[in-house]
């Protein structure tokens, strides 16, 4: 877990560079969870969903995702918000499971060297729970890694940092 501390800031700013996922943080109703608050709260409970959503029982992951939808039911855009944005939404959600997978791709290939192709396929496909263990049905997590990689290049177009 050590190493995947190094993945996270960066991980963080690809996820906020969607507009609805950076301003659905930045004026997140949830006190509690506000990453320029609480940091070392928020960390943890993305560790925690990390571990839940990878390595929990369908027990664990539907008590934490009913856990993080009460959290997300409070974050949505205001008329007054520069973007429409919703923490329901599946293509943002999606979007955060996109970098979570690909920051631990990043920290294997730094640190370990390039996956073969079945250790590759077999990580990609675990990491679909990063998606669905909230609301992303499994049909929308790409269906394989060259999917993933054409998902990937279009969604760098919806990139932007104001």
């Amino acid at each position: 877990m050590g190493v995947a501390l190094l993945a996270g800031p960066a991980n963080v700013i690809m996820e906020l560079a969607r507009p609805g996922v950076g301003y659905g943080v930045l004026e997140s109703r949830v006190e509690s969870g506000r990453a320029d608050r609480h940091p070392i709260k928020r960390a943890r409970t993305t560790f925690t969903y990390l571990a839940v959503a990878r390595r929990g029982t369908d027990a664990q992951k539907k008590a934490y995702s009913r856990a993080v939808s009460g959290s997300h039911a409070q974050v949505y855009s205001t008329p007054d918000s520069p973007v429409e944005y919703n923490a329901f939404d599946k293509d943002l959600q999606l979007w955060v499971a996109a970098c979570l997978y690909k920051g631990g791709v990043d920290v294997y290939r730094i640190f370990i060297g390039e996956m073969d192709d079945e250790t590759a396929d077999k990580f990609y496909w675990e990491a679909r729970t990063l998606a669905t263990t909230l609301q992303v049905p499994e049909h929308m997590w790409p269906a394989d890694r060259r999917a993933f990689d054409r998902y990937w290049q279009e969604s760098l177009e919806k990139v932007h940092i104001d």
